[in-house]
């Protein structure tokens, strides 16, 4: 719509400024309609500059999934503190803390090993790490604000030190 409009004003097309105003609502509302759709895990995200920066809910399952739930906690309860609330931060780090130790137990108990990627312990390790996921989806939800606004975070300085911190714990696994 934006590039007809344009095409439009170019070939010598005037609109009156109500024509304008209404053309450019709608290309708004039809921008708006589809940052929600590519948003639709992330309920209050916005392009406004003028809104608070925290990281994303599908950046907090992404990281709860492959790095570990422990990992989205933090960036859950950087959120939190953030937005000044933190019971929100305890309650999501002490839960991560918890299912982390419980999933240790878990794996140790069915005869896997937590750190190795190769055993089929490792799809269970994943599994729970998404049950964890919905976890901290549910303290969220029941403890975000819900008519927060905000923009997306970047995630680039967590995904390097999570990476830098399971190729440590990797290494001393492996030397002993």
């Amino acid at each position: 719509m934006q590039y007809a409009y344009e095409i439009l004003k170019e070939r010598g097309r005037n609109f009156t400024p109500d024509e304008s105003e209404q053309v450019e609502d709608l290309i708004n509302k039809k921008r708006e309609a589809e940052f929600a759709e590519e948003n639709s895990w992330d309920e209050g995200a916005t392009n406004d500059e003028n809104t608070i920066e925290l990281y994303k809910n599908s950046a907090i399952l992404f990281f709860s999934l492959f790095f570990g739930v422990i990992f989205g906690a933090i960036l859950q309860a950087l959120n939190f503190v953030k937005i000044k609330d933190i019971k929100g931060a305890v309650i999501s780090l002490l839960f991560a803390m918890g299912f982390t130790v419980l999933q240790i137990f878990i794996i140790d108990y069915i005869g896997g090993n937590y750190m190795d990627i190769t055993d089929s312990s490792f799809y269970i390790r994943l599994f729970l790490s998404g049950v964890g996921a919905v976890g901290l989806s549910l303290i969220r939800g029941l403890m975000f604000p819900k008519d927060l606004k905000y923009r997306s975070r970047s995630t680039v300085i967590p995904v390097v030190i999570s990476f830098l911190i399971l190729v440590a714990i990797f290494i001393i696994y492996t030397t002993g």
